[in-house]
């Protein structure tokens, strides 16, 4: 059986309420919400409305508004194409974003002349706050788009500072949250972030397949995407209220519903929970890892800065080697390479080839550490 340390590319295995939400709705509902007056409809209908509400719950927005999207990828190109930008433009980031933040800032800053500034962090892998404050004083940001969680180092984000000093300068805040949702919700979300994206599949535990943002409202953006939306078909335009306004087309129910279940779960076994035992699993790892002389960490001295995910080289080895011989000669599966995030490999200073990611989560046991560092231990012995 295969040991899955992936989990910052997908939460995987799903809880099993999740897998029987997923089958009960495409034996039982899988109909088109919001399209028809008839009872399955209106059923699916009422679904969606209570998921938004508990997303929004579970990110800490009292007075969110949930829009829901197919992936973080889209998600964020509907926030961050649909604003207005002028040349001269501010924007901050941080070192480690995924190319689905970065991708689409590279195309803002070509399009429209803005200026793309990273936030300070050291060596150490600390912010710099007081320098990041001045930099705000002397270019005075028009958003801030920023991860909450690295998905190459799983590095938090001091997100609710870095939003703070933002929203003094009137900036827009945007967080990608797709490797921490609901494990670290954030205190008065609405008041500081514009829009929290959040992704089903990893860190809500649910299917692939929905993903989407929650809004404070206070900031208007034009629609990307246009098409059908169950209501204002009267309109060649798209409509101005949410969530009409940026959902096109027919809305993935049985995703939906395997997202509620896994809003359920979560509530049942408790955000704080997962995040101990993910912490706990992590400690466990950096201590066993920490004992290979040939091993370099990429980690803050405080491991409390960091959720579930450690990125590792080993000398000799290029990433690629090491989890080939994970999987092949002791069936555990990670992640390798640049996680789709070269800046942070850049700045980590681990290119060309990246990093050993493991993804750690719910279902992962210590055993599980204690197979991983004695796999290490072998290949480094056989060298």
């Amino acid at each position: 059986m295969t040991i899955y340390m992936d989990n910052a590319a997908t939460t995987f295995p799903k809880p099993p309420a999740v897998i029987e939400a997923v089958r009960k709705c495409l034996k039982t509902g899988a109909v088109n919400a919001g399209r028809g007056v008839y009872a399955l409809a209106l059923e699916a209908d009422k679904l969606i409305h209570q998921t938004r509400l508990q997303v929004a719950s579970l990110l800490n927005y009292s007075k969110g508004q949930t829009i829901f999207t197919p992936s973080v990828t889209i998600a964020l190109n509907q926030v961050l194409l649909g604003m207005t930008w002028e040349a001269g433009d501010f924007i901050y980031t941080t070192p480690f974003e995924h190319n689905s933040v970065a991708r689409v800032l590279e195309q803002i800053r070509k399009a429209y002349s803005v200026e793309i500034i990273t936030i300070p962090v050291d060596q150490a892998l600390n912010y710099q706050i007081d320098r990041l404050e001045e930099l705000f004083q002397s270019k005075p940001p028009k958003a801030v788009a920023m991860t909450h969680v690295s998905n190459v180092c799983g590095l938090i984000t001091p997100v609710t500072e870095i939003a703070r000093l933002a929203k003094k300068q009137g900036a827009i805040v945007v967080v990608d949250g797709a490797q921490a949702g609901p494990l670290l919700p954030l205190d008065k979300a609405e008041e500081i972030v514009d829009y929290y994206i959040f992704s089903g599949h990893k860190t809500f535990y649910g299917p692939f397949g929905i993903a989407g943002f929650v809004t404070n409202g206070r900031i208007k953006t034009k629609p990307i995407l246009f098409g059908g939306t169950g209501s204002h078909s009267e309109l060649l335009t798209m409509p101005e209220d949410l969530p009409f306004a940026y959902e096109v087309g027919s809305p993935n129910i049985v995703a939906i519903a395997g997202l509620q279940a896994a809003c359920n779960w979560i509530e049942q076994v408790g955000p704080s929970q997962i995040v101990e035992h993910e912490q706990s699993l992590l400690e466990k790892l950096v201590a066993g890892l920490a004992e290979f002389d040939e091993v370099q960490l990429y980690i803050n001295s405080d491991l409390r800065q960091h959720l579930g995910t450690l990125s590792f080289t080993v000398e000799e080895y290029t990433a690629q080697e090491i989890g080939m011989i994970l999987s092949q000669e002791f069936n555990i599966a990670v992640r390798t390479g640049l996680h789709c995030a070269p800046l942070a490999h850049q700045f980590l200073g681990t290119l060309p080839h990246g990093t050993v990611r493991v993804g750690l989560g719910y279902w992962n046991t210590e055993d599980q550490i204690e197979i991983l560092l004695q796999a290490i231990q072998e290949i480094l012995e056989a060298y």
